[in-house]
């Protein structure tokens, strides 16, 4: 969260990358440091990016996250097992801190916080991988669940040459039950997030892969975007 790096997501924010130039400038460096957000966020805000044409003005989010972002060992099972953990450490202020940067303005010198509030609650359920997320968003032209069901499959970040990204980044489930973590977190090879239960209000429900799309993949799909530029 340092104002001189870049906090990047290929498909959100790619023209942050700008600030490189002004890191290296203001530090002294020849080289730089980019980093990937909290596996959560990058789930949420894969899916608010297509939304940010309707004048996102707050969001809300319960998570339901896999043990699997915790570590190896970083649940005990008698902990887990037949419970849910209404509290994981640092996550709710990462989310709500991280989606305000990633989707904020590049101004040439510096990025300029998205105008939204963000409000997280973050728990952690007996899933061992995928982070499933039910999300509200408050836009300021009171899109249709059919327009925001429109803009999620319209979406295309156009990085199709990078090798870890996926044919579809985001995925529309029209099934009353989906996305599930069981059936949904490898789409894409992992890398891809998925949504549905789309209803008035905005409310909806998105699942990623949180050790792939939030975690290496994202760190990977970085390095290839650099790597695209030139700059690795």
């Amino acid at each position: 969260m340092e104002k001189d790096i870049p906090l990047v997501i290929p498909e959100v924010n790619p023209e942050h990358l700008g600030l490189l130039e002004v890191q290296q400038d203001a530090r002294g460096w020849d080289g730089y440091i980019i980093t990937n957000p909290n596996c959560s966020t990058i789930v949420m805000t894969v899916t608010l990016k297509p939304l940010m044409q309707f004048g996102l003005e707050t969001i809300q989010v319960a998570t339901m996250q896999a043990i699997s972002g915790a570590g190896f060992s970083g649940v005990a099972a008698m902990a887990i097992y037949d419970n849910i953990i209404p509290y994981i450490g640092n996550e709710e202020k990462k989310m709500e801190t991280e989606t305000l940067k990633l989707l904020g303005e590049f101004n040439g010198s510096e990025i300029v916080p998205a105008d939204m509030r963000v409000s997280a609650s973050c728990n952690r359920v007996p899933v061992i991988d995928g982070h499933t997320e039910a999300i509200w968003a408050g836009m300021r032209d009171k899109p249709t669940p059919e327009e925001v069901r429109k803009a999620f499959l319209k979406f295309d970040p156009r990085l199709k040459e990078l090798p870890s990204e996926p044919a579809k980044p985001l995925i529309v489930r029209d099934e009353i039950d989906r996305p599930q973590p069981r059936l949904d977190r490898n789409m894409g090879k992992g890398m891809s997030v998925s949504v549905g239960r789309i209803r008035e209000g905005i409310r909806y429900i998105a699942m990623g892969h949180n050790t792939i799309r939030g975690a290496a993949g994202a760190s990977v799909l970085n390095a290839e975007l650099l790597h695209s530029m030139g700059k690795l």
